[in-house]
């Protein structure tokens, strides 16, 4: 599901990009225990404006990062912020069926986008078949008392059935094959999770 033109203005704002480098990038950073380690390719799902790839890069170390969005405006902003970085690739994908093979990425980052998903238990398996063994899935989520509760129903647009808290989405990973690596909850309201795909022995 996409953003409506509320939630399009918050993210696109200046003082939420301040947050997402000043806040958060330290928070998620911190779920690394040596650091995120050599990271040739990334793929970012669901890229908004572009602030998640500039953190991707310049925080995570990553190589080259492939970002994906169903908004062709969020696509068109962000191909036209990164058209001169041949390292940066931005695309229109779906990301329970994403159009790339398997074992292509070492980092796969969720900012806050699997709530938008209606189907986000395959959103999870796609993740776990693109990531190579041995890569990682770094999660920030929103969870279902933060977005199905009268308030947020009148501002945003979220899909309101099969929605996930912090124990689903963590057992999700774990059925789909995935590690947990670390994991914080904050009331239950949002969360993040650093989850690994095994080495294969």
């Amino acid at each position: 599901m996409k953003l409506n033109q509320l939630e399009k203005t918050i993210v696109s704002h200046p003082l939420r990009f301040w947050v997402q480098q000043k806040i958060e990038a330290p928070l998620l950073l911190s779920m690394f225990e040596s650091g995120p380690g050599d990271i040739q390719d990334a793929l970012e799902i669901g890229c908004g404006y572009g602030q998640g790839i500039k953190l991707i890069k310049s925080r995570f170390g990553a190589a080259r990062v492939t970002a994906v969005d169903l908004d062709s405006e969020h696509v068109a902003a962000t191909g036209q912020l990164y058209e001169m970085d041949d390292s940066v690739t931005v695309a229109i994908g779906d990301a329970t069926g994403l159009e790339f093979a398997d074992d292509s990425f070492d980092l796969v980052c969720n900012f806050a986008v699997f709530h938008h998903i209606p189907d986000w238990q395959a959103a999870v398996l796609e993740v776990f078949r693109v990531l190579r063994p041995g890569g990682v899935f770094l999660i920030e989520e929103l969870y279902r008392s933060a977005i199905c509760n009268p308030i947020s129903k009148r501002l945003f647009e979220h899909p309101q059935t099969n929605r996930f808290d912090h124990g689903e989405m963590v057992a999700q990973l774990q059925q789909c094959g995935f590690e947990i690596i670390k994991a914080h909850n904050l009331f239950n309201l949002s969360g993040m999770i650093l989850a690994r795909k095994p080495r294969i022995s």
